[in-house]
């Protein structure tokens, strides 16, 4: 069979124009793919090719910051999450299960400015109503004590959040105190209190049971734990050597050990949070954070 030239002009503009076609598609899928990858892609900026490698890694690593970060911010005194369980019984049916039993606000000039949320336990359970007492003895009294003993002005406020995972309930109540003493430096600390409560049983939970229920390599998260004191006392070094009043940790402290760990909170997300506040022992208010999945 003989081609003609008519024939070869026809066979290559039909080619010239398919490839244009081609070169216009291929065009619109990078422009799509890329305003996708900066737009909408959350992991652009460290997987730009979208390939999924260690996409579940930068998650979690970029999750945690973001979290460590709006630590500070959570207190908005209400809680996140519910619970489908039928046997949790509450003292106010109109209320969420973690709600405020006051809202105290005294302000005296001279002498303190008080804004205080003191949550309580919407449960009707011995253990909860246990809990209630622990913590309005504890924020009542510390009210009372500033009220009526205190000489010097004092700034004292309680806010809290609650959260519910599964079957657990998280209580987290920040405590600040700001004493100003006349021709001294101020006295400051923030102080952290957590509450965790097995909604199933009717009990407290330990960070023994978050363990087994979630079944964490606890060695892991000692090399975790060790680590992450490791490279924050590192940095406070550094700050101590250019500024001197900077105050390191005792590393070997047993407080570090996860099995002795007294504050800790599960988000509603899951997320495991251990917390070393340590405005609960000296006038601080440092807290750092220790947060995985």
């Amino acid at each position: 069979m003989e081609i003609n030239e008519k024939d070869t002009d026809k066979i290559l503009g039909m080619n010239r124009t398919m490839f244009f076609v081609i070169v216009i598609l291929l065009c619109i899928l990078s422009l799509s793919i890329g305003i996708y990858a900066q737009v909408f892609y959350r992991y652009s900026e460290t997987d730009p090719f979208m390939l999924g490698i260690g996409v579940g890694r930068t998650q979690d690593a970029a999750e945690i910051t973001k979290l460590k970060n709006e630590f500070s911010g959570i207190f908005t005194n209400d809680i996140t999450g519910q619970t489908s369980l039928d046997n949790v019984i509450k003292k106010n049916k109109d209320k969420d299960l973690v709600m405020s039993l006051e809202t105290i606000r005294e302000k005296d000039e001279d002498l303190y400015n008080i804004e205080a949320h003191i949550p309580q336990l919407n449960i009707n359970a011995p253990e909860a109503s246990k809990i209630n007492k622990e913590i309005e003895d504890k924020y009542s009294g510390k009210i009372d004590e500033i009220i009526y003993d205190s000489e010097e002005y004092t700034d004292y406020s309680v806010n809290y959040k609650a959260y519910i995972n599964g079957e657990l309930l998280s209580l987290i109540i920040k405590e600040n105190i700001m004493v100003n003493t006349k021709g001294k430096q101020n006295k400051q600390s923030s102080k952290i209190t957590t509450y965790n409560y097995n909604l199933r049983g009717n009990k407290r939970a330990t960070i023994q049971d978050i363990a087994k229920a979630k079944e964490l390599d606890t060695k892991e998260i000692q090399k975790e734990i060790d680590a992450e004191m490791k490279d924050l006392n590192k940095k406070d070094e550094e700050l101590k050597s250019q500024y001197g009043d900077i105050k390191l940790r005792d590393l070997s402290n047993s407080m570090y050990k996860f099995e002795n760990t007294e504050n800790f909170i599960v988000n509603q997300d899951g997320y495991i949070y251990l917390i070393y506040a340590y405005g609960n022992t000296e006038n601080t208010n440092k807290i750092d954070l220790v947060i995985f999945k």
